[in-house]
């Protein structure tokens, strides 16, 4: 007689644990195909990212109109600049302007005005004659509270670099009053303070990570570049103002970025990253204190890398580059050296040297063989990873694009947007001590985005296919929109 089946009888804790067990697998697996996903998906800067207009978030297309909503109801005319534009016509009033001649001692366009808007004449009298004595009045009297407004006012205004062609002592330093630099120092009441304003005032300026460090005087270069101030045939004397380093930076866009080497470009980032330098240092200077920019690409006077490490800002990686925990090797740094007394970062440790000893992709991927996959090495007194500059420095010129290669800083698996992948990921070799999961996570990036054979990034007369780690955004695709 055939036995009758009968499924297995659970007990209630082996029920629950397998039910767990399957649950956790589940989880696994559905996290898996979910991170995998949105690695792919074009708004998560986790995998093969697209950036490209997402953050419109405002549908017009449904409200479009054929007519402006504006109504021309009569004759049109253009503005007199001159006249009509309230700094123009005021500047002019305030310097032409004398009692006894009154509105005919004004010259033409602003006498005219003015006898056709007596109205307008009333009231630009009235700031010249009443409003402005009382302002100069209070602002002597109540003004100190607004210093740091002025400051920041004053730091977001100097867009053009200020020339560094002066020694430091004499360039780096406050040049008065006229300038809106006052030659004495104002009293700061505290370091951590002032660290905050400063951190606060860089991200207002426009840098994405802020770091601040004691100045070692070994990362100060011992002979100086051209056009810093200093006599180049005579070594730097460290000037005893640099006392502190404040370090600001932003990243470089991100899809023309995943499709280095022909299409990045290192001053898409170096600009802006120049642009906070010179402003905080201008914001610096009208707290009555010595500034100097330190910026990319050759007007520095000193070695980067390791600042941004004493900074806490992250690691030096075998690329040579610093990664942070927020953008991976993505990040273009510039230096702000000062007097300003400030309250110092401490350097970190998330785990990038265990990594990069055994990750290699931007080793692996490195088309000129400049990153080396040896262990580090002692260069002048400190131990890291040596790069042939040489060898990276001529791959520039055999590819096409944009000048300059940055493929190692985007194959590194660190360079990703901190969204909640990139951010678990992070958490996790950050924090095992098994060092299984970084050997795992470098694996599955090279199956699920793997890169072009290094010798296909030459161009095409030195072997090569021009190629790119990733395809061009859509907007730099010249034979869609150039004819040739």
């Amino acid at each position: 007689m055939k036995k009758k089946f009968s499924p297995p009888r659970f007990s209630r804790r082996s029920f629950l644990k397998t039910a767990g067990m399957a649950s956790v697998a589940a989880g696994g697996a559905g996290l898996g195909i979910w991170g995998y996903k949105d690695g792919k998906a074009p708004e998560s800067y986790s995998g093969w990212e697209s950036f490209q207009g997402a953050t419109q978030y405002f549908n017009r297309k449904s409200f479009a109109v054929d007519t402006p909503t504006y109504r021309k109801v009569g004759e049109s005319s253009r503005v007199d600049a001159r006249s009509e534009v309230i700094f123009y016509r005021f500047s002019e009033l305030n310097r032409q302007w004398r009692d006894e001649t009154g509105v005919q001692g004004l010259a033409s366009p602003w006498q005219e005005y003015y006898l056709q808007h007596p109205a307008e004449l009333e009231l630009d009298l009235q700031l010249k004659k009443e409003i402005f004595p009382k302002y100069r009045q209070d602002e002597q009297k109540y003004g100190s509270r607004f210093l740091l407004a002025t400051a920041w006012a004053q730091a977001m205004g100097a867009v053009s670099p200020r020339p560094i062609d002066r020694p430091p002592e004499e360039s780096d330093f406050p040049r008065g009053e006229e300038y809106g630099e006052p030659k004495t120092p104002l009293p700061m009441k505290d370091r951590k303070k002032t660290s905050l304003l400063i951190k606060q005032v860089a991200y207002q300026l426009g840098a994405t990570l802020v770091g601040i460090a004691p100045l070692n005087p070994d990362w100060v270069y011992l002979y100086p570049m051209k056009n810093r101030g200093f006599d180049p045939a005579s070594p730097i004397n460290v000037p005893k103002h640099w006392q502190n380093a404040i370090v600001v930076g932003t990243p470089m866009s991100w899809d023309p970025f995943f499709a280095n080497p022909n299409y990045g470009a290192s001053d898409d980032a170096y600009s802006r990253s120049r642009i906070v330098a010179f402003r905080l240092a201008a914001f610096i200077r009208a707290l009555g204190y010595a500034a100097r920019p330190h910026t990319p690409g050759t007007a520095y006077d000193l070695m980067v890398p390791p600042i941004l490490v004493d900074a806490g800002l992250g690691e030096q990686g075998r690329h040579s580059v610093v990664i942070t925990p927020e953008l991976g090797s993505n990040f273009r740094p510039a230096i702000i050296t000062t007097n300003l007394p400030l309250f110092s970062d401490k350097p970190i440790d998330f785990g990038v040297q265990d990594f990069c000893k055994t990750c290699k992709i931007c080793a692996k991927q490195c088309p000129s063989g400049a990153i080396t996959m040896e262990e580090p090495s002692a260069i002048r007194g400190y131990l890291r990873y040596q790069l042939n500059i040489s060898k990276c420095h001529n791959f520039w010129y055999s590819k096409l694009g944009n000048i300059g290669c940055r493929i190692c800083v985007t194959v590194c698996p660190y360079s990703r947007k901190a969204n909640w992948i990139h951010k678990t990921a992070l958490q996790v070799i950050s924090r095992d001590p098994t060092h299984l999961s970084k050997q795992v996570l470098t694996q599955l990036q090279e199956i699920f985005y793997p890169g072009p054979a290094p010798q296909d990034y030459y161009m095409p007369s030195l072997g090569g296919k021009n190629a790119s780690y990733r395809e061009a955004p859509w907007w730099l695709r010249s034979e869609d929109f150039i004819s040739w």
